[in-house]
C-alpha cells in the first residue's frame, strides 16, 4: 500500500505556561514558572524552586546547525513567538506538511522536569502530570487525525498511575509513559508496579518509554554546564545505549513481558542499533542458564521472542540499525520518528533524509517503517 504520509512516532510539544494552569493553587506556586535572564543565565528558563533552570529555548533548535555556540544562541535569544509550531496546534500544521509528515504521536518537553520531584515533592509531580495530560489532549483534538498524545504518569504512586492511565484512555490519548530509569537500585521488576502492567495489559494500551526521562534525575544538573570530554562521552553512553539496556534487562529478565504477554512496550529516541546485541547474545545466556540451573525461574519464551512479540523501537536516522533490523526479521517493530522540534530532529529535512537510509528498502518494508506500522500499534486509520 501507498502510505499516506509520514508517522512520526517520536515528536514533541513544547509546552507554553497554559500547560499548568490546572495545577491547584496551593502547588502551583512551588510549581513550574517562566523566569527571565535568571541570576547569571541569559535566557527564558522554566524554573522550579530548588531545582537547575531549564532553558526553554534548547527545544527549539530542530534546523540548527551544529557549529559551536549555535544552540547557545537560540537560548539566550528566545522568545515564544519566534517559533509557533511547537506550542500552537493549528501553526504546527504547515511544519509537518513541510515535512512530509501526516501524523505524528506527541512526547513531552520542559513537563520531563516534574520527574525530578520526589518525596515531599510528589504532589506537585501527580498534579504537574494530571495538568499536563489535560492540555496535551486539548491540543491534539485542535487538529483532528493529525496530532496523538502520550499521557505521563509517576513511578512514585502507583494506585494513582493505575487510575491515570484509565482516565487517560477514556480523554483519547494513545498511550502512557513512565520513566526510563529509576533511582538507586530500585526497577520496574519490583512487584509493586504489577498493577499498572495488569491494567495496561487488559486495556490493550501501549506503555512508553523515553530516552533521558528518569525518575529522580535533576534533567539540568550537567547540561550547559563546562565538563570534561571524557564526562562528555560518558554521559552519552549512559544516556543513548546503557539506558535502554539496563530498563530491557530488567523488563525480560525481570519476567515483566514474561508474566504479561499482550503488554505492548515502545522505546522512543534511542534508534535499532542497542537492541541487535542483545537480541544476539541474550537467548543464548538464557540457554546456558536453564542447562546450568534447571531448577532456577525459567521464560516462557526466549528474549528475542519476547521482544519481537511485545517491543517497538522508534529510529530516527540510523542506517546501520535500520539494515541489522532487516536482517534479524524485526522490521515489523520498528517505528520512524523526526523528533520535531528538538534538536536532534529529522525536520526540516526527513523527506530527504528518509529517502536516503530506506530507499533501498523493497517499498512495501518501508511503508511499514513510516507508516503502517505505527498506525496499527496505535489504531489510527
Amino acid at each position: 500500500m501507498q502510505a499516506p504520509g509520514f508517522f512520526s512516532a517520536d515528536s514533541h510539544v513544547n509546552e507554553p505556561p497554559a500547560a499548568w494552569e490546572r495545577i491547584p493553587a496551593d502547588l502551583r506556586e512551588r510549581g513550574p514558572h517562566f523566569v527571565q535572564d535568571p541570576g547569571a543565565k541569559k535566557g527564558l528558563y522554566m524554573v522550579f524552586e530548588g531545582h537547575e533552570p531549564d532553558p526553554v529555548g534548547m527545544t527549539f533548535t530542530a534546523g540548527v546547525g551544529r557549529e559551536r555556540g549555535a544552540v547557545q544562541k537560540v537560548i539566550e535569544n528566545f522568545t515564544w513567538d519566534q517559533w509557533k509550531g511547537p506550542w500552537d496546534p493549528t501553526a504546527r500544521v504547515p511544519d509537518m506538511d513541510r515535512d512530509g509528515v501526516r501524523a505524528e504521536l506527541l512526547y513531552p518537553s520542559m513537563a520531563r522536569n516534574f520527574y525530578s520531584l520526589s518525596g515531599d515533592e510528589t504532589p506537585l509531580q501527580l498534579a504537574g502530570l494530571r495538568s499536563y495530560n489535560d492540555w496535551l489532549i486539548e491540543y491534539c483534538n485542535a487538529v483532528p487525525g493529525r496530532l496523538y498524545g502520550v499521557g505521563l504518569l509517576s513511578p512514585l504512586d502507583v494506585d494513582w498511575s493505575v487510575a491515570e492511565l484509565k482516565r487517560c484512555a477514556r480523554v483519547g490519548h494513545k498511550g502512557v509513559l513512565l520513566p526510563a530509569g529509576l533511582p538507586g537500585d530500585e526497577t520496574y521488576a519490583d512487584p509493586k508496579f504489577e498493577p499498572i502492567w495488569a491494567a495496561l495489559e487488559d486495556m490493550d494500551f501501549p506503555l512508553h518509554f523515553h530516552i533521558n526521562v528518569v525518575q529522580g534525575a535533576d534533567r539540568m544538573a550537567t547540561r550547559l554546564k563546562k565538563i570534561s570530554m571524557h564526562q562528555t562521552g560518558r554521559n552519552a553512553v549512559k544516556r543513548a545505549v546503557l539506558e535502554s539496556l539496563n530498563l530491557i534487562t530488567d523488563l525480560v529478565f525481570g519476567l515483566v513481558l514474561d508474566r504479561h504477554p499482550r503488554l505492548r512496550v515502545v522505546f522512543a529516541e534511542y534508534d535499532l542499533s542497542w537492541v541487535l546485541p542483545f537480541m544476539a547474545k541474550m537467548d543464548g545466556s538464557v540457554r546456558r542458564a536453564n542447562s546450568e540451573n534447571p531448577q532456577s525461574p525459567a521464560m516462557s519464551a526466549l528474549p528475542s521472542e519476547i521482544i519481537r512479540r511485545q517491543v517497538y523501537i522508534t529510529f530516527q536516522e540510523d542506517p546501520a540499525g535500520v539494515a541489522g533490523a532487516q536482517a534479524i526479521g524485526l522490521l515489523d517493530n520498528c517505528l520512524w520518528a523526526s523528533d520535531y522540534p528538538h534538536g536532534g530532529s529529522t525536520w526540516p529535512r526527513s523527506q530527504e533524509i528518509v529517502k536516503s537510509q530506506l530507499g533501498a528498502l523493497d517499498p512495501a518494508a518501508a511503508s511499514k517503517l513510516i507508516w503502517e506500522n505505527a498506525a496499527r500499534l496505535y489504531g489510527v486509520a
